[in-house]
């Protein structure tokens, strides 16, 4: 009898029987999911952007955004790519997160890729006891892709629009530009839980408005399918 005609008669009896997960794939799981932002300031991301300025040449924009909302909570400009700027960084992210919504009563997940400011010593000692740092594989830019298309967007509604006359030019107009996305620029994926028109993140993380996850979100749903179908099956 071939696999195949043997699976058919099992099936008819109702002798096929899903196998039971593993511990080990439903912790992973499991740990996956709980990095699915389901609140602002449940999962962050800080990365870095090159801006060109005339006769100083290349800074550095350290951005760090909320996932859930897409509230650019930092975008610190910077002629050094080091450590210690990286962490002024998410310094100025929590002063605004705590303006905004008191002190933190968790510290969120922080993303980051592999660039030397965040594997560096300096670095992890001020994430200690602070954030959970995840870190994204190597080669793999895609999964800091909230981030890339942040940067995009900065560029092609900001930066290319203007030669800046030096770097106190380019902060006031990177603060500028960072009122106009939070406050009033609608964001295509911060569609209401229960339908209607995009909100803009301030309205999401400060207003505490639910929202749709995004349809290109698909690692969010797959750790959310993933999850429910190991439970089911456990």
């Amino acid at each position: 009898m071939k696999n195949r005609e043997a699976y058919q008669v099992m099936r008819d009896h109702g002798l096929l029987h899903k196998p039971r997960p593993r511990d080990p794939e439903l912790y992973q799981a499991a740990k996956l999911f709980e990095l699915l932002p389901q609140n602002p300031n449940d999962l962050w991301q800080t990365d870095v952007t090159y801006i060109h300025i005339p006769g100083r040449g290349w800074y550095y924009a350290v951005t760090v955004i909320d996932y859930y909302s897409r509230y650019l909570l930092a975008c610190h400009l910077t002629s050094s790519y080091c450590a210690a700027e990286a962490v002024h960084a998410l310094k100025l992210a929590r002063e605004e997160a705590e303006r905004i919504g008191g002190p933190l009563k968790k510290m969120p997940f922080l993303v980051t890729d592999n660039g030397s400011s965040f594997i560096a010593r300096r670095f992890g000692a001020y994430l200690k006891d602070r954030f959970s740092h995840v870190r994204i594989q190597y080669r793999t830019p895609t999964q800091l892709g909230l981030l890339e298309r942040f940067h995009k967007t900065l560029k092609e509604e900001e930066v290319y629009w203007r030669l800046y006359d030096g770097p106190a030019h380019a902060r006031q107009c990177l603060a500028e530009f960072r009122a106009r996305y939070n406050d009033r620029r609608p964001h295509w994926s911060l569609v209401p839980e229960g339908g209607g028109d995009p909100l803009v993140p301030a309205e999401v993380y400060a207003g505490d408005r639910a929202i749709q996850i995004p349809k290109w979100q698909n690692w969010a749903k797959a750790a959310r399918k993933k999850l429910e179908t190991l439970l089911d099956a456990a």
